[in-house]
């Protein structure tokens, strides 16, 4: 409880904030030029990447929590300190929550999340990029294109309907 009060009364703490800030995004430059540079199923990657990896839609906004609420701590009540404290902690959450999603994207098995994009993606222009770097993809295991496959006919299906 000490250091909660120690915190709210601190001046310095936007320094600290916007340090932080900055060291996440920072970090989470080289990982978004690594993970959208691999070439295999390079147009359903970058959209799974850009979509559920990275959550570029909302990018900013994590920034925005994590950045703006501090730039008028010094000018705030200790009340408003702690919505200020709360939106820096939340923004801080989502972006270190991108940066965990990114490693075990760039570490883990690609095909699950693969497969469940596909399935949810109802957008005609990324299906249309999506399943074009599917099929053109030359080195994929039975497994894997079965599945594609039921994906892809399930998807047909529905579009018949």
């Amino acid at each position: 409880m000490n250091t909660l009060i120690s915190l709210l009364c601190n001046s310095d703490f936007p320094t600290l904030a916007h340090g932080v800030g900055i060291a996440c995004l920072t970090i989470l430059i080289p990982v978004a030029i690594v993970v959208l540079g691999e070439k295999e199923f390079q147009g359903l990657d970058n959209l799974v990447v850009l979509d559920h990896i990275t959550e570029a839609r909302n990018i900013l906004l994590y920034s925005g929590l994590i950045f703006v609420p501090v730039i008028f701590w010094n000018h705030s009540t200790i009340t408003l300190r702690i919505i200020e404290l709360g939106a820096w902690m939340i923004g801080l959450y989502l972006l270190i929550r991108i940066l965990t999603k990114s490693y075990y994207w760039m570490k883990g098995n690609k095909f699950p999340l693969r497969f469940n994009y596909l399935k949810n993606l109802s957008e005609p222009k990324d299906m249309e990029t999506a399943w074009k770097s599917v099929w053109e993809n030359k080195e994929m295991n039975v497994v894997n294109e079965a599945e594609f496959f039921k994906i892809f006919k399930s998807k047909i299906d529905d579009g018949l309907k």
